[in-house]
């Protein structure tokens, strides 16, 4: 009778969400075809400004479309055209484990405000994995490539296999590939020309699989890389 009490109490709470996420941060601002889904209920809702963003939340920007989320801790996170991650934990105070991040595509700019001793963040991609203390830095992601600039600050830049020992520390002003099956590129300093532009240089093909350079910035790009050498 108790056992038959207690799966009912806990289809309840279900059924009645009482098993709340945790509430990590908002949504902020909104251009475009932007949803969130609970990833434990597959619940999808369209956003507004204002939207509070749950750890359970899976975020995805369709084609032209962005937003910008703001976190509890000041961190704000610029979420560009089709891109999907999702956010678990926030790290508030040095004994906090680290916020972790997974972006399964997309692109993504990540500006953090609070820096701690031990690392503040954790980014996962399918082929890279990040650790962060405080800094702002973007990041571009395929099925089997990632590439990251640093702007500000440094991040440690390794291959998801543990396999692949190769990592390394990129600095301010430098880009890195992290390719499947394959440790990261040696970081390079990108021009000032191109660090403008850098999001818009890149583009993921339509099949989500490389990242290729766009097209309409090739001629101008590539004159400005061979005079820069790099």
């Amino acid at each position: 009778m108790k056992k038959t009490m207690y799966v009912i109490a806990f289809v309840f709470l279900a059924s009645t969400g009482a098993f709340a996420a945790d509430v990590i941060g908002k949504v902020s601002s909104i251009i475009g075809d932007v949803d969130l889904t609970a990833i434990t209920t597959g619940n999808k809702i369209v956003p507004r400004v204002g939207t509070p963003l749950t750890d359970d939340h899976k975020i995805r920007t369709g084609n032209r479309s962005y937003c910008e989320l703001l976190l509890n801790d000041g961190t704000k996170i610029f979420v560009r055209e089709i891109t999907v991650l999702n956010i678990t934990g926030l790290k508030l105070v040095e004994t906090d484990p680290p916020t972790k991040m997974r972006v399964l595509t997309g692109k993504v700019r990540i500006t953090m405000k609070k820096a701690f001793k031990s690392r503040t963040l954790v980014l996962r991609t399918p082929t890279a994995i990040a650790g962060v203390r405080g800094t702002d830095f973007g990041a571009i992601v395929s099925k089997t490539e990632t590439r990251l600039i640093v702007f500000e600050g440094a991040v440690d830049v390794a291959n998801t296999d543990r396999e692949i020992l190769k990592s390394y520390i990129v600095k301010e002003k430098e880009e890195v590939s992290v390719k499947k099956d394959a440790p990261p590129t040696v970081p390079r300093i990108v021009p000032r020309d191109v660090i403008e532009n850098w999001f818009d240089y890149y583009e993921i093909d339509g099949k989500n699989r490389i990242i290729i350079k766009s097209r309409k910035e090739e001629g101008i790009i590539d004159t400005i890389l061979r005079k820069k050498d790099f």
